[in-house]
Parts: C-alpha cells; sequence; structure tokens
C-alpha cells in the first residue's frame, strides 16, 4: 500500500518569497524566460537572429509598478493555462533551454500586489491573460498556517488566479508580458530605476559597453573554442542594459587600468571544455573597493550570472585573491546543473572537477599573478619617487645638501628596484602576465635614463657652505634643466613604448607617466 502523497500551500511560499534571497533575481528569471522564447522564435523561423528580440522592462516609480515584455512567439491561447497554471513542470529541454524547471514565472507572486501574465502568438485574434490577486494568495497560506483555515494548492489557485481573453487588431503580433502591480515600499529596489540597471547591468545576457576594448578579444576566444557567447537585446525604461565593464578603476591602493586580458580554457578527464575564463591584467595596485560593481571573477552559464559577484570566492584561499580580478566564468558542460536558486550548481562528478580545476588555478597562476604584481608595484613606487623628488627641487631656487643626498639615494634605490625587477620577471617568466610585466620595466628603465640624462645635463655646482635665510644646512646652487631637454627625453621614452608595445597598451601607459611626472 503506497501513502497519498499531500502537497501543501506552503509549496508556493517556497516558490516565491523563499526561493530567493536578493528579490531583484525576480528580473533575472523573467528576463531568461524571454531569452528562452527569443530562442524558440529562432528556431521556427520567427526572427533570423536573437538580434531580432527584444526583452523591455519598464519602471514606474510613481505606481510602483514593474513590466517585463519580449516580442518573441508568446504562447499559443491553447496551451496558455496549461503552461502558466502548471508548478514545477515545464517543455523545456535541461542543456539547451536556460530555464527548465517550470518555476520562475510564479517568482513575482511574493514581491507585488497583483502579478499579471499576458500572451499572444502570431496570427491569434486575441491575447490570453492571467491575473493573480498575490495578496489573497498571501491572505490564504496565512489563515492555513495559523490554523484559521484549511487550504489545498488548488483551493488557493483557484480563489486567486483569473483567466480572460482580450480581443486584438494586430493579427500578426506575438508577445508575451509580466506585470508587477503595486509593490510594497519594503521591495523598493523592484521599482528603483537605478538599482535595476546595476543589478542588470551584470546579470544579465547582455553586450559588453563601448568603452570596454577588450570585447572583440572575448568573443574571437569563445568562438575559437566553439562556444559563441549570446547577447540579447534588454532596455530598462528604453535604455539600453550593457555589461560596465571598462579599463579604469579603482582599488585600495589608488587608481589601476586593465592593459590586456587573458583566458584559460578548464577541461574534464575526457578533454572537453566545461567551462573557460577572460580576467583581466593590471598592474594589481590593490584590491578592487566594493562600490566597483565589476570588481570579482564572476560565474556565468549561457551568459547569464549564476548567484552574486561572490559565487567563486569559495574556491580562492584567500577571501582577498577574487577582488584582485575582474573577469567572467563561462560554465559549458551539461552536466552543470544549476541550482534552483540559480546561484550554484548541483553536486555531481562534473562539478567536482570543475571546482578542482578552477581552484587550482585561481590559488596557483593567479595568485603567483597578483602576489607578484605586488612586488613590482612596491619598486615602481621607488622609481617614481625619484620623479617626486625632483619635481619638488625644480621648483627651489636653491638645494640643500640634504635634499641632494635625498635624491641621490632614491636614485641608488631606483637603480636596486629595476634589478629587483629582472629578478621577479625571471620568477614569472612562465606566469600569463611576464609580458605585461616586461612592459613596465621597458617604462622603469627609461624613466631611469631620462633622469640620469638630467641628472648629467644639470650644471650642479657646490658652494662653500654659507647660512641659507631659510635653512642652516649647506646649500648647492643648481641651474635647472631646460624645459625643452625634458620634453625630448619623454619624446624618447614615448616613441620606444610605441615600437614595443600593442598600441592600445602604449597610449595607457604613457597616459600613465603623463599623470604621474606632470
Amino acid at each position: 500500500m503506497t501513502d497519498n502523497v499531500i502537497i501543501g500551500v506552503n509549496i508556493l511560499e517556497i516558490l516565491t518569497t523563499g526561493m530567493y534571497r536578493d528579490s531583484r533575481v525576480i528580473f533575472r528569471e523573467y528576463i531568461q524566460n524571454a531569452c528562452d522564447q527569443i530562442n524558440i522564435a529562432v528556431k521556427r523561423s520567427v526572427f533570423s537572429s536573437i538580434d531580432d528580440g527584444e526583452v523591455r522592462l519598464w519602471v514606474d516609480n510613481k505606481t510602483r509598478s514593474v513590466s517585463v515584455e519580449d516580442n518573441a512567439t508568446g504562447i499559443p491561447a491553447s496551451e496558455f493555462r496549461q503552461t502558466l497554471y502548471s508548478i514545477g513542470e515545464s517543455p523545456k529541454t535541461l542543456g539547451e533551454d536556460i530555464g527548465f524547471r517550470g518555476i520562475g514565472h510564479w517568482c513575482g507572486l511574493g514581491y507585488c500586489k497583483t502579478l499579471i501574465f499576458t500572451s499572444k502568438a502570431p496570427g491569434e485574434v486575441e491575447e490570453s491573460i492571467m491575473v493573480c490577486d498575490a495578496e489573497q494568495m498571501r491572505k490564504m497560506m496565512n489563515e492555513h498556517n495559523t490554523h484559521k483555515a484549511f487550504y489545498s494548492v488548488d483551493d488557493v489557485l483557484s480563489a486567486s488566479v483569473k483567466f480572460s481573453k482580450k480581443s486584438v487588431k494586430d493579427k500578426a503580433a506575438h508577445y508575451f508580458k509580466v506585470e508587477m502591480l503595486e509593490i510594497p515600499d519594503l521591495y523598493a529596489e523592484l521599482f528603483t530605476l537605478q538599482e535595476i540597471k546595476d543589478y542588470l547591468s551584470f546579470v544579465a545576457p547582455v553586450e559588453y559597453d563601448t568603452p570596454w576594448r577588450f570585447k572583440a578579444q572575448i568573443h574571437q576566444h569563445a568562438e575559437r573554442i566553439g562556444q559563441p557567447i549570446q547577447e540579447y537585446n534588454v532596455a530598462v525604461n528604453a535604455q539600453p542594459v550593457r555589461k560596465k565593464y571598462k579599463p579604469s578603476f579603482t582599488t585600495s591602493k589608488g587608481e589601476d587600468t586593465i592593459t590586456e586580458v587573458d583566458f584559460k580554457d578548464f577541461e574534464d578527464e575526457n578533454g572537453n571544455i566545461i567551462a573557460w575564463l577572460w580576467f583581466g591584467i593590471s598592474r594589481f595596485q590593490g584590491v578592487l573597493k566594493i562600490e566597483n560593481h565589476m570588481r570579482g571573477i564572476r560565474l556565468r552559464m549561457q551568459n547569464i550570472q549564476l548567484g552574486s559577484d561572490d559565487a567563486l570566492q569559495k574556491l580562492f584561499k584567500e577571501d582577498r585573491g577574487q577582488h584582485y580580478f575582474v573577469g567572467e566564468v563561462f560554465a559549458i558542460s551539461k552536466e552543470l546543473i544549476p541550482n534552483s536558486q540559480r546561484d550554484y550548481f548541483n553536486p555531481g562528478e562534473v562539478r567536482l572537477q570543475f571546482e578542482h580545476k578552477l581552484s587550482d588555478f585561481f590559488n596557483d597562476d593567479l595568485s603567483r599573478i597578483y602576489k607578484a604584481g605586488s612586488a613590482i608595484n612596491s619598486k615602481f613606487d621607488k622609481i617614481q619617487k625619484v620623479d617626486k623628488i625632483q619635481a619638488e627641487i625644480s621648483s627651489a631656487p636653491v638645494i640643500t645638501e640634504e635634499q641632494h643626498k635625498k635624491l641621490e639615494q632614491a636614485k641608488k634605490e631606483a637603480e636596486a628596484a629595476v634589478l629587483e625587477l629582472e629578478k621577479i620577471r625571471k620568477r614569472t617568466s612562465d606566469s600569463l602576465v611576464s609580458d605585461s610585466f616586461s612592459t613596465y620595466e621597458v617604462v622603469v628603465s627609461e624613466i631611469l635614463k631620462r633622469n640620469d640624462e638630467e641628472r648629467k645635463s644639470s650644471a650642479v655646482t657646490e658652494t662653500k657652505p654659507e647660512v641659507n635665510p631659510t635653512s642652516v644646512a649647506p646649500v648647492v646652487t643648481k641651474s635647472k634643466p631646460k624645459k625643452a631637454d625634458r620634453f625630448v627625453s619623454f619624446e624618447r621614452v614615448q616613441k620606444i613604448i610605441r615600437e614595443l608595445v600593442d598600441p592600445s597598451i602604449a597610449e595607457a601607459i604613457i597616459v600613465k607617466i603623463e599623470e604621474e611626472i606632470g
């Protein structure tokens, strides 16, 4: 004898407010459903490519409402009720479609007073409508849980969900729309425009922003391994959403710039690629500040972010390691199955391989990179110190013997730093960023050469000790190097950099030097 299985009304709460820690995840759920329908539209030749598809979010602060609409296939009237009324059942295919559990469309119920679904398929003369009284649903679940009444799942759905149809003039139109009405102030982030745009700029499957000059390289690598990145047209209040990556950023120790990107493919034991990574190369001045939305190596599947920016944090031995970098891991294997919250993967053999491969790379290669970067920055600071002291001296009519010794000592330390840089370069010769480090060595060497030229060209003559009104120490009079001489020297630096380095990297270095030396 088999006992009857009872599915209680609390399943509805689990699928709404109980499912997600971050209320904004509902946007991801509705966008991924829209993207799946856009893919279907391409398969059915409704669209020639996913570029024809559009996902539009509309946010109204005054009415505290949000809507998400796409122009894909829509749901045929004959399938509308069964498709939307179902819980945990979906015609989608795991590994091919983004969503596959048949629960995501219910997620908005926990965050608004009324949830409305409207759809129309091509060729139909009516649109199908499903209105969910979310407030009534929550009231009945509360009565059930406090034993004031007893309800089944069917009782709750029957009392709070209504279906209807409405005639439309445009027979060719096709769309699907979700509306969340009267969102409580408790969930203000759901109707705050900037909050939504910032969130979707890294979560949604959209293209990289224009300032991100490495996007072509990233796409080329993805195509080279046979895994092109799918990018969809998503907009909030008619403003296109883009991944907000940019070359320059602020760290705990000052400004830094990404000068190039590198890649790593991760294979399973049979040689099949299960995931791949791109990450930015910078001077690794320090960890990116928390207010920088692009910080960290993010986890994506089918170009939609899984979890938050720290989904891969546990794979780094050092907490700080994750935040030295900017990058994305694209999970590929169909054996990597997102969990119901879509913040990581279900347990499995391929997940173990995935974690093992990434952990090794993060704590070996990437760890070596940012630690070597820290050492290089320390040496680089010693070299830049020469410029700072010279700038102070150049503005004074006379310099003291103490200042003169300070400058000479700084130059000796700078020359020693160059030798240390060479040792670091040799130690990291197998590193993914050895070329980037050697780039800075070229700059460093040229700065030292320039300093040496200025020292030789400067007519520095010592005088007999005398009392200086502004100092009791002996002074040294110095004729300043002509401004033209300094400019010519820097021109040589620019020329050498442009000859040895990729144009985009060269310009970034030149700008940085100009900022430093004024």
